[in-house]
């Protein structure tokens, strides 16, 4: 009979213990509060992970709710951070793309001009009497005039460097504003 009542009392506070201990903790100081330092510290999955624990335990809890927001809040933003920095990436990548193709193309007229030039400088060496489109010689290119070989007389370079040093003078007055004339002070010592 002892056996009995003292599996009966064992039995009754295995049965109690549990919601005792339930009612003795607390929710801010399990769940809230350290999930709150997670998520401070940046431990976003710990803390949200931490929070479903406490509203599973706690699910009225205004805190705990609250936290979880916050944190679904941020979750959302992240998404469409990355989201958005996808686009820009996607967008980056086709830009370059376009440029790069613009660039082969850019290249490619260079590169037939370049080959359209050489071929009239060949056909001009082979075929030096024949007109270029039917003109009788009038596209041909005309030799740039030369620079002047002629010396400069002594009286031009004169006013030339009277001309440079006058220019010289008026630039350095507008450089430095006079602020009067100097006053003279007698040494007193």
């Amino acid at each position: 009979m002892k056996k009995q009542i003292a599996i009966s009392i064992l039995t009754l506070l295995a049965a109690v213990a549990p919601a005792a201990e339930t009612a003795t903790v607390d929710p801010d100081s399990t769940y809230f509060h350290p999930a709150a330092s997670l998520y401070i510290n940046g431990k976003t999955p710990a803390a949200k992970k931490l929070v479903e624990q406490g509203l599973a335990a706690f699910p009225n809890n205004a805190k705990l709710k609250q936290l979880k927001k916050l944190l679904d809040q941020q979750q959302q933003q992240q998404n469409q951070n990355q989201d958005q920095k996808n686009k820009d990436k996607q967008k980056q990548n086709k830009d370059q793309k376009k440029n790069d193709q613009q660039k082969k193309q850019d290249k490619n007229k260079d590169q037939q001009k370049k080959d359209g030039q050489n071929d009239q400088k060949q056909q001009q060496k082979q075929n030096p009497d024949n007109d270029q489109n039917g003109q009788n010689g009038q596209d041909k290119q005309r030799p740039e005039p030369k620079p002047s070989t002629e010396k400069m007389s002594k009286d031009e370079a004169k006013q030339l460097l009277d001309a440079m040093k006058q220019e010289e003078k008026n630039k350095r007055l507008q450089l430095h504003p006079v602020m009067g004339a100097p006053v003279k002070v007698d040494k007193d010592w």
